[in-house]
């Protein structure tokens, strides 16, 4: 592109010598046409190559501009970015004309975004098994789980834990729970009972008086229960309730009981054959895992992508869904960008700071290259029909 407009000056130098001192009427209008050519073609040469350096290396004032000026360009471009680009509102609007989670939807469905995030989840899942399985990794996890269990307080914690279970009456569902499953194992299991009581009683014992006494007694412990299970207000609940509420109380402030959690959180710590195990016990579970993402046809790799498959479905089918997706992105992602939307222009300035002022020059000189060489074409010819029209007022 150089040497488009150098030969368009030196084409503008030729017909200038040629018609100098001409007398033909159309040789007066060619050299206007060439000379006033050649000053608009040396004229922007000069504006062009001062953006970028000086000119022939000659220091004159306000040239070399882009070097001189790299980092106050760089500032300006940060700041107009800043607040041209990445203000809040420029930002919703785009953001608020984008239906993000329905594009996300279609793009789930699609062959190639449903590959891609199978292969993604594989890959991090592959990632974390594998920094898991570094014995560096499960050291220094061993090590984080012993420090931190040595600051615990099991005692405290666990009288905690019943506190919580009695507000509202949980401990009382859990209650119900068990004495519904006891009362299930008890009536499934009452022909095994009956003949290990047949096999531990004396040989002078009647059968069928053992087999009356069991047979009462079961049926009396299952009405127990069942009547437990169904009566919010039986009297055994309020003495389990009472019991609960005071060994909450003394978990929390007996030393005894205080004492027994250190005695039984020091043998975890210290009991390295547990360790061991579950050390081994988690190592083949990760080579179970490992081994299955690298299956495509495993179960683990069918179920990662079935539920890709039902997220993209069912976020296509509910729009409640996806307004409320999208009204949480457009704040989320305003909100980050409002807060560090100074940190990310100055990514721009510190760039461009870093630069070297004669490389700057050089890559904004290359990506904008040929529209400089048509500003030097463009003052060639615009100079030379200004060159015309002066010419003309002269002879008029």
């Amino acid at each position: 592109m150089k040497r488009l407009p150098l030969l368009l000056l030196a084409l503008m130098a030729a017909l200038f010598f040629i018609t100098l001192n001409r007398p033909e009427a159309w040789a007066g209008w060619l050299h206007a046409f060439s000379e006033a050519g050649m000053v608009g073609a040396f004229a922007d040469w000069f504006a062009v190559v001062a953006l970028f350096r000086h000119p022939m290396g000659l220091p004159i004032p306000h040239t070399a501009i882009i070097p001189r000026r790299k980092n106050e360009i760089g500032d300006n471009l940060a700041r107009f970015v800043a607040e041209h680009f990445l203000h809040p509102e420029v930002v919703r609007a785009k953001l608020l004309s984008t239906n993000l989670a329905g594009k996300t939807s279609e793009w789930l469905k699609s062959p190639a975004g449903h590959e891609r995030v199978l292969d993604l989840g594989q890959r991090t899942a592959r990632w974390l098994l594998e920094a898991l399985h570094e014995e560096r990794v499960r050291d220094f996890m061993v090590r984080l789980g012993s420090r931190q269990l040595a600051e615990v307080n099991l005692a405290p914690l666990l009288g905690r834990t019943l506190d919580w279970l009695v507000q509202d009456g949980r401990h009382q569902e859990v209650l119900t729970q068990s004495l519904r499953f006891a009362l299930v194992m008890l009536h499934d299991n009452r022909d095994l009972i009956r003949g290990n009581v047949q096999r531990g009683s004396p040989w002078w014992m009647p059968g069928f008086v053992d087999d009356r006494i069991l047979v009462q007694m079961l049926d009396r412990i299952e009405t127990l229960l069942l009547e437990m299970s169904l009566d919010p207000d039986h009297p055994m609940r309020g003495d389990f309730n009472r019991w609960m509420v005071h060994w909450a109380s003394e978990l929390r402030h007996s030393p005894d009981y205080r004492e027994w959690g250190d005695q039984i959180k020091q043998g975890l710590v210290e009991n390295e054959g547990l360790q061991d195990y579950l050390s081994g016990l988690w190592g083949d579970l990760v080579d179970g895992l490992r081994t299955d993402l690298e299956d495509p046809e495993s179960e683990l790799s069918g179920q990662l992508s079935s539920l890709i498959t039902g997220l993209a479905d069912e976020l296509e089918q509910d729009e409640e869904m996806q307004e409320w997706v999208n009204a949480w992105l457009v704040d989320s992602a305003v909100a980050l960008v409002d807060s560090n939307r100074d940190s990310i222009a100055s990514l721009i300035s510190d760039t461009v700071r870093s630069w070297d002022a004669d490389e700057t020059s050089q890559r904004i000189e290359q990506a904008i290259g040929r529209d400089l060489q048509f500003i030097r074409i463009n003052g060639t010819l615009v100079g030379g029909l200004v060159g015309l029209v002066i010419h003309a007022i002269k002879i008029l």
